[in-house]
């Protein structure tokens, strides 16, 4: 190959692989302006974030695998065959990460549906908290003691949600037990009383006291006022600590289970109902 031949190829070269960088950098400057623009005005929409973030994804990656395949044919790399052996790159990993995929899956169906969004509060996989993130592969909560919990978004789908913001109105239920030998019915007056008067407690739906169960150490009895979300959780050790000290002024007993030592042991049993 002469001279001319080799500084021809050269700047051939040189053209394409300039033209490579340009529509590369346009692709990547295009997504971003795209992913930007989402950001601003899907506010404005009746969008959640975690949807706005999803689309911002979607778009900016998208404009850059467009920028990739056209800069793949510029330098002459078949678009048809690139295509195929894309696809089958993409279900090698989707079955290396399927996991991962179900997590990006179940995301996706959260943005759609949102059985819970950001602020919320749900109960998932054993933990109660505030919805901080919704990302595509895990959900943040924070509990009430301040910790972030990251949760994989296939555990909340395999899980179930409670989603406790959602009602606005929740049922505290209150369960104490008294002796049995104790007047049941002062009991559940004193009960209804209590609660009545904590301005928290909604008068509709009306607030129901019950028998609930006749324990191995008393009667179980269970307060079940209504409240609004916001004071769900504060209500319940308030009451209790005015059912204690009224229950000790009026003389109702609140029993505690009796521990033994088993015969020849130093481990305690429980005996009761035995």
């Amino acid at each position: 190959m002469n001279t001319e031949a080799l500084q021809a190829l050269f700047v051939t070269i040189a053209i394409r692989l300039g033209i490579v960088i340009l529509i590369l950098l346009v692709g990547w400057w295009l997504g971003r302006f795209i992913r930007g623009r989402i950001r601003k005005f899907a506010p404005r929409t009746n969008l959640s974030q975690s949807m706005i973030n999803l689309f911002g994804f979607i778009s900016f990656y998208g404009i850059l695998l467009v920028a990739v395949l056209i800069s793949l044919a510029v330098i002459g790399v078949p678009l048809a065959s690139t295509i195929a052996s894309l696809g089958a790159i993409l279900v090698v990993v989707g079955i290396a990460l399927r996991t991962i995929l179900t997590d990006l899956a179940v995301a996706i169906i959260i943005y759609i549906y949102q059985p819970f969004k950001v602020g919320d509060t749900i109960e998932t996989n054993g933990v109660r908290g505030k919805v901080m993130e919704i990302q595509l592969f895990y959900t943040v909560l924070q509990t009430s003691d301040n910790r972030l919990v990251t949760i994989y978004n296939s555990r909340i789908q395999i899980s179930g949600i409670v989603n406790l913001s959602a009602p606005k109105v929740l049922r505290d239920d209150l369960a104490f037990t008294i002796s049995y030998q104790d007047d049941i019915q002062r009991a559940k007056q004193i009960l209804e009383e209590i609660v009545s008067a904590d301005p928290r407690v909604l008068t509709e739906p009306v607030c129901e006291v019950k028998v609930q169960e006749l324990g191995p150490s008393g009667v179980v009895l269970t307060a079940m006022p209504f409240v609004k979300f916001e004071d769900y959780g504060s209500i319940g050790p308030d009451i209790k600590e005015r059912v204690k000290l009224r229950f000790e002024a009026e003389g109702i007993t609140i029993p505690q289970q009796e521990v033994h030592l088993a015969a020849g042991g130093d481990k305690p049993s429980l005996l009761d109902g035995r």
